[in-house]
């Protein structure tokens, strides 16, 4: 057994991981940074739907370790067993024990596989960040499928199934809700996602409940989904895209309040209750809502790398200027040229914990003029709280400029914007690279003219008879 120090141990080498790690050996370079994981070869989260598809590899959607080597930090393969937060200690699954003044725990998160029949079949699987398991996947399992279908229809499993079908595999989406992606827009962004999907082949079941998967003739591989109400479908694999649920085992064994949401609890500096040199950042640390302190249930990686900043920079002392105000969800994506993307509330989400909701909405080119090439359209809303008029969320459906504008919502509702802030907001226009009026004011706008109007109802007649 060999006993090594180290001043600032991370356990966990995702995306929240590694940025703790690269943002603490920046605000803490006389320290010694340690990032601890069990992969050789880690993935980046997002792009491993492209996998099967656009990228066509696993090799193509390696995550680099250069930028937390170049920051001063080190990385070391291994697993962690049991840590003992009184004596400061991690004990490794080879025996070897590693001594920290703080600990930062990004253990990340497990699928959630449902409690159905067959689950345990050949041909069922999930989607695991591991490369290993995904290169298995790419080259062995997806080559033999004729007939695929995937249990969920939240982003992993739209951006999979418009991947998979690029191998001329039929994909079936079987979702329990009405629409795909309910739990993140709203119904008229749903409907428009699903069109782009049916009309490149891919057969979509909403309203569908899972009852259970069933063997084929020789009893091990599954070979028929059952459906309630409906006859047993025929498939070749099934790919189970429920969600996740936060990996909290170590958290668990020390100790560590957990919410009852599962994650570990955290206050705004990613620190644990019991012990202020014990951190928890990424899918396994409990997040709230940006504007309710609910629990917020998006494990997504650019969430987690802002909660890895967070956490690198306050690990030896407290910065009021950055800390976690809630999750706001800015997710995106895109299915052959239509993209899609949300921040904060939907008008459902908002209606239901009770704001009343003011909306503006735009349709525009995302060039200048319309005639330019490669120019889609933008269709902006933008929901706002009636009274104050401070944005609450905002969708985008268009081209290549959705992510951006997603995250320029995401900017607003993080600074508590405003429908005048942002229908008076300053921007650059240039006609191969933007509209010439930026969605976002003209949303406002609309929005604005709809508060104004029964204020002040446009007089008829002659004003001076």
């Amino acid at each position: 057994m060999a006993e090594t120090v180290t001043d600032i141990l991370i356990v966990g080498g995702g995306p929240a991981g590694m940025m703790t790690g690269i943002t603490a050996a920046q605000f803490s370079p006389h320290k010694k940074v340690l990032v601890i994981r069990p992969e050789t070869d880690a993935v980046i989260p997002c792009g491993i739907p492209y996998i099967f598809g656009t990228l066509g590899g696993t090799d193509e959607d390696m995550a680099g370790r250069a930028p937390l080597l170049a920051a001063g930090g080190q990385l070391q393969i291994g697993t962690v067993q049991q840590i003992d937060r009184v004596a400061h200690t991690a004990t490794l699954s080879d025996g070897n024990v590693m001594h920290w003044e703080r600990l930062v725990l990004a253990t990340g998160a497990e699928n959630f596989i449902p409690p159905i029949p067959g689950t345990g079949l050949e041909g069922v699987f999930s989607i695991r960040k591991d490369y290993d398991y995904l290169d298995t996947l790419f080259s062995t399992l997806i080559p033999q499928i004729k007939k695929l279908a995937i249990i969920g229809g939240g982003f992993i499993g739209v951006e999979f199934a418009d991947e998979i079908r690029k191998r001329g595999i039929e994909v079936h989406i079987v979702e329990m809700l009405p629409h795909l992606m309910q739990a993140a827009f709203d119904p008229d962004a749903c409907a428009a996602v699903e069109k782009q999907l049916r009309a490149h082949g891919v057969h979509i079941h909403t309203g569908a409940r899972v009852e259970a998967l069933l063997p084929d003739s020789g009893g091990r591989r599954v070979g028929q989904i059952q459906i309630a109400g409906q006859e047993a479908l025929t498939v070749d694999a099934v790919l189970i895209a429920i969600g996740t649920r936060p990996q909290v085992a170590l958290a668990r064994d020390m100790g560590l309040t957990l919410s009852r949401s599962g994650g570990i609890w955290v206050d705004a500096f990613q620190r644990s209750r019991e012990d202020p040199n014990i951190f928890a950042v990424g899918d396994c640390a409990h997040k709230q809502d940006f504007f309710t302190r609910k629990a917020n249930h998006a494990m997504i990686a650019s969430q987690a790398a802002a909660e890895g900043r967070i956490a690198g920079m306050n690990l030896y002392g407290l910065r009021q200027l950055r800390y976690n105000a809630g999750s706001v969800s800015i997710y995106a994506s895109e299915i052959d040229g239509l993209a899609f993307g949300v921040a904060g509330l939907t008008e459902r989400q908002a209606e239901l914990e009770g704001f009343p909701i003011l909306v503006g909405e735009t349709r525009l080119p995302d060039h200048h003029p319309a005639s330019m090439p490669n120019t889609t359209e933008i269709y902006c809303r933008i929901i706002f709280a009636a009274d104050s008029l401070q944005i609450l969320g905002g969708q985008i459906l268009g081209g290549a400029t959705t992510g951006e504008l997603v995250n320029t919502i995401g900017l607003a509702i993080q600074m508590h914007a405003s429908a005048p802030d942002l229908a008076s907001m300053q921007f650059g226009s240039q006609p191969r690279l933007t509209p010439s009026l930026h969605p976002l004011v003209a949303a406002a706008g609309d929005a604005l003219r709809r508060h104004y109007e029964p204020l002040h109802p446009c007089v008829t007649g002659d004003p001076h008879a």
